[in-house]
């Protein structure tokens, strides 16, 4: 039986393209952008390149950038994601039907929780703007624990928080390896959120449960209990 539905953040709570849109004109304070660089393509190419790449990591979104010729001085790429990182902590959307959907789970008896991988300082300034504390039960950040997703440690960690065992937890989330393989060999329910709609790990099995947004979960859940 179900007790707790636990949530990643990026792509699944957070709206990361909504947020890159702010980004941009924060990177041309920052970085000499070529002047024939719209916003609306530099956006454009940054969303693109986050939707394809963000699972196999930060480096392709860089090169993406930096092949389309969004520089006038190519950064370093160091200071290209201490930069971004800044970003998500001065600017954050969250998807207009989290918190809805968060207070619908609630009400219908779950316990709600987020596990999210980063540096407990970003994270918790990205959850301060986006209002989401009042309605999760437990948070786990991972630079606050000795683990990080996808080790069973760090979903084992947030059902012990919420006095359940993981078996009575679903985890939602974007990442194949992350959210869903790593919740799965946990114990726990998992749900993938096809924000991206790219599965390019062939490795690992999809899950049963698949939903375009969070927004889905309320109906699924009635459907499950």
């Amino acid at each position: 039986m179900i007790k707790a539905v636990v949530f990643d953040l990026d792509h699944t709570l957070f709206d990361r393209y909504e947020t890159l849109k702010l980004c941009v004109p924060l990177f041309r304070e920052r970085f000499k952008i070529n002047t024939q660089i719209t916003d609306e393509y530099f956006y454009k190419e940054l969303s693109w390149a986050d939707k394809n790449y963000v699972h196999h990591g930060w480096e392709e979104i860089f090169a993406h950038l930096v092949k389309c010729n969004i520089f006038e001085e190519v950064p370093d790429f160091k200071e290209y994601v201490e930069f971004l990182i800044s970003c998500f902590k001065k600017v954050a959307v969250r998807y207009t039907f989290a918190i809805p959907t968060l207070e619908k789970i609630r009400e219908m008896g779950y316990k709600t929780g987020l596990i999210t991988n980063s540096e407990v300082h970003v994270q918790e300034r990205k959850l301060e703007m986006l209002g989401l504390y009042p309605y999760l039960d437990e948070i786990v950040i991972s630079g606050a624990t000795d683990y990080r997703k996808p080790q069973k440690e760090i979903f084992q960690l947030m059902a012990d928080n919420l006095g359940i065992a993981t078996n009575e937890m679903m985890f939602v989330g974007d990442h194949p390896h992350f959210d869903i393989e790593g919740s799965r060999n946990a114990g726990c329910i998992p749900v993938w959120v096809k924000t991206t709609g790219t599965w390019i790990f062939p490795e690992f099995k999809k899950p049963e449960i698949q939903v375009e947004t969070v927004a889905e979960l309320p109906e699924i859940l009635k459907e499950i209990q």
